[in-house]
């Protein structure tokens, strides 16, 4: 299983950005949205986070065109997964017990958990 990728809020952004793409985008394409979006980053600043996840293996460059590696459900999936590996020895069960012990659920909370579980 991949480690935990450990990246930065506005490195987030920048994901968040390419996954509502339903492909490739231009760098200069990501920039004009980001634009459009009130940030006022410098082309250096947006391939300074584009390096960053490229070097953590979640974004391909290629002649300036941009692609995510993973979809967002696969790159959460994957964070969850290192999490409940590093903190709950690898048992959603433990999670599940840590988290009730802290945070009662309630009655359809409790029954819409019974119904996945019993769906998978």
């Amino acid at each position: 299983m991949k480690k935990f990728f450990d990246i930065s809020e506005a490195e987030q952004e920048v994901m968040e950005k390419l996954w509502e793409q339903e492909d490739s985008i231009k760098q200069s394409q990501l920039l004009t949205l980001f634009e459009a979006d009130g940030k006022e980053w410098k082309r250096q600043t947006l391939n300074t986070f584009l390096s960053r996840l490229e070097d953590k293996g979640l974004v391909e460059r290629e002649n300036r065109m941009v692609r995510v590696l993973y979809s967002k459900e696969e790159f959460n999936y994957m964070q969850m997964k290192a999490a409940i590996d590093h903190m709950y020895e690898g048992h959603l069960s433990n999670l599940v017990a840590a988290f009730v012990r802290k945070k009662k659920i309630d009655e359809s909370e409790a029954q819409e958990l019974i119904r996945i579980l019993e769906d998978n």
